[in-house]
């Protein structure tokens, strides 16, 4: 961080702007905050948790002109249009995922966004386990890199300004995209409405990378994960992504914030491949909680505006990779699938 203390706004003080204010005060015990929020509520509780009342106010544009950086944590739909004000008086922006609701939006931001700092919160990308990961990679842990299998479901309330790909997906999205370095190049999608007829509560996606590697991810309601969701008290979920290499395999449960680390000799054989397991090891990452992770973002965004390293992710990947994705799978749920009859058995 900077020498002086940098003023940060944040814009829309929910339960995770609430979280936003905790981090920076963990990243920065100097920052001084800043919130706008339309809700007197959440204007109050901003006051009650030692935001002085003169840097509280309704409207975002009574505050913007004092912000070093504006942090975006309002409902998807105001995202864009805060940016872009933002952005219009060369304020450094960080945007919560999803950072935009269509390619359009994506484009427009990339285009107002010129030089001007921006990164997209999509936070997994600096747990502990996701660092521990690219590095075995890099030393050839698992060989080389074919398959990714994501897990992100669970009894978790759905939201109404998002869905099940905004709000979840794009996490894991991002993250198969992070550990390919490289972007998706085709998607497929399963959608399924158990529940009601009305409401998708189960897909199932499939994406290709550029380089040839896969990825699949599940996401939902239905499948009720064993642990309690450290973003979402009372939720129950699953949140592991398995990598497989020609060597081995690498699982991360964000849940249980361990990771393991499988190794494999595949010999072929007459019946396809001999499979001989050669040893399993885990370890855990300390001290991980949702405002740990956010202020470890935080710093490596200030580091960013001090020009010493990049952005955690920029709009290129974070906004107009992820919304040309987004895009796809849309188009993919939109088809009528159909189960094709099996022979008769007689």
């Amino acid at each position: 961080m900077a020498d002086a203390p940098r003023s940060v706004l944040i814009c829309g003080f929910g339960a995770f702007g609430v979280l936003h204010a905790k981090a920076w005060r963990v990243c920065d015990p100097s920052v001084r905050l800043m919130v706008s929020d339309p809700s007197e509520a959440a204007r109050g509780e901003a006051i009650a948790s030692g935001v002085e009342p003169a840097a509280v106010a309704e409207d975002p544009a009574t505050l913007m002109p004092q912000a070093d950086i504006v942090d975006v944590v309002a409902p998807p739909a105001y995202h864009l249009p805060l940016a872009l004000q933002a952005l219009s008086l060369g304020k450094a922006v960080l945007l919560e995922k999803p950072a935009v609701r269509s390619l359009g939006e994506a484009q427009a931001l990339v285009q107002a966004a010129g030089t001007v700092p921006v990164q997209v919160g999509l936070v997994l990308r600096c747990h502990p386990l996701v660092r521990r990961a690219r590095d075995l990679l890099a030393a050839g842990a698992i060989g080389k890199l074919l398959l990714m299998e994501g897990d992100f479901s669970g009894w978790k309330r759905m939201r109404a300004d998002s869905s099940l790909i905004e709000n979840d997906g794009v996490h894991f999205i991002d993250l198969m995209r992070h550990f390919a370095s490289a972007p998706v190049s085709a998607v497929d999608a399963a959608v399924a409405r158990h529940l009601d007829p009305a409401v998708v509560d189960d897909i199932r996606i499939d994406l290709a990378f550029e380089n040839g590697i896969e990825g699949r991810l599940r996401l939902g309601v239905l499948a009720g994960g064993l642990a309690e969701d450290g973003f979402v008290p009372g939720a129950m979920t699953s949140k592991s992504l398995r990598l497989m290499g020609s060597t081995g395999n690498l699982v991360l449960d964000f849940n249980a914030n361990r990771l393991f680390h499988g190794t494999v000799e595949y010999r072929r054989s007459p019946g396809g491949f001999d499979v001989m397991p050669q040893g399993l090891t885990s370890e855990a990452a300390i001290g991980v909680t949702p405002v740990s992770l956010l202020a470890r973002s935080f710093a490596i965004f200030g580091t960013a505006l001090d020009g010493g390293g990049p952005v955690m992710c920029d709009l290129h990947e974070g906004a107009l990779e992820i919304a040309r994705v987004i895009e796809g799978l849309e188009a993919c749920a939109s088809r009528t699938r159909q189960l094709e009859p099996v022979g008769d058995a007689a």
